[in-house]
């Protein structure tokens, strides 16, 4: 959100600090903080060869079935039965299983373009009152993208619930605030045309 709202100098804090801590964690941490974090990153870690072991059952079982397998037939929501779960916790992956091909791409679809509209809609917003909800849709569903990738969790009610609300709320905000832009391109091109 820093690089869209073009923060710079936050930005580059952000990295300075990242410097430093990789700086520390490489010549002044312990050992055993240094191989966790190797191991995390060259997916030698249980949990990340875990997570990898998952995602390639997962996309075995989207290549053998692109049509879908059903729902509750991946992930760790509740009603999934532990023998038939099928790929592990990576949302995208989830709905490829549960849907087949199609429901995913739609999926991330509705993701992208509910981001690009909410992030218009606070663009076009003609005061900051009204361009709180299409900010905050943006920034929670661009925030969840990289975490989607290693949690389900869209099966959260709350999580799933209250974020589609922002972004449908934004969409609304976003038809209204385009509108006027619209109408007024349209009417400038009458002008010209009875001219």
């Amino acid at each position: 959100m820093a690089l869209m709202l073009r923060y710079y100098k936050l930005i580059g804090v952000a990295l300075s600090i990242s410097v430093v801590i990789g700086v520390y964690i490489v010549f002044f941490a312990a050992n055993d903080i240094l191989y966790f974090v190797v191991d995390t990153l060259t997916f030698q870690n249980s949990s990340s060869l875990t997570h990898i072991v998952d995602w390639l059952n997962a996309v075995n079982s989207i290549i053998s079935n692109p049509m879908g397998i059903g729902l509750a037939m991946s992930g760790n929501a509740g009603g999934v039965e532990k023998d038939l779960i099928v790929g592990g916790e990576n949302q995208y992956l989830i709905y490829g299983v549960q849907m087949g091909v199609i429901g995913m791409l739609l999926y991330i679809g509705m993701l992208y373009y509910g981001i690009r509209n909410s992030w218009r809609a606070f663009r076009l917003s003609p005061s900051r009152r009204d361009g709180v909800i299409p900010f905050v849709a943006a920034s929670v569903k661009f925030g969840m993208l990289l975490p989607l990738f290693t949690a389900n969790a869209e099966a959260y009610i709350y999580v799933s619930l209250i974020s589609w609300w922002l972004i449908g709320h934004a969409e609304t905000l976003y038809q209204k605030f385009r509108r006027p832009v619209r109408e007024e391109g349209l009417s400038t091109g009458r002008l010209e045309m009875s001219r």
